[in-house]
């Protein structure tokens, strides 16, 4: 069994990337007046296998304008950072409990948010 020291490596990854439009059409919607929904859906496969881990395989369906490969670049980007932002609300959650404390007015509430969230990023 591996040590948590092995799962926070940072690593490289080549990935093929791909995309295409989808467009989702349904008729029972359109007779309420509802627009066709225009998707993107984005392929991300890693070229060869990673020792000691999985292999990157992410498929990701985003209505955000993707035009040309940058714009998949950006989107996978942010996707990536997905797991900064789970670690960062998982300290929140789990290491202070932040859900615990009642507080009853709002300058209370904004207060231990602000220290809350300092505190986190700190940790993170």
């Amino acid at each position: 069994m591996k040590d948590d020291k092995d799962k926070s490596k940072v690593s490289t990854a080549v990935l093929d990337i791909r995309y295409y439009k989808l467009t989702i059409i349904s008729s029972v919607e359109k007779e309420k007046g509802y627009d066709n929904l225009d998707l993107t859906v984005i392929h991300a496969i890693q070229r060869c296998q990673p020792e000691g881990r999985k292999h990157i395989k992410w498929r990701l369906i985003t209505k955000l304008p993707v035009k040309c490969k940058m714009d998949t670049i950006e989107k996978l980007d942010w996707y990536a950072l997905r797991c900064k932002i789970e670690t960062f609300h998982n300290v929140l959650k789990s290491g202070y409990r932040a859900e615990n404390y009642k507080l009853r007015s709002a300058e209370r509430l904004a207060n231990f948010i602000a220290m809350m969230y300092i505190l986190a990023w700190r940790v993170l």
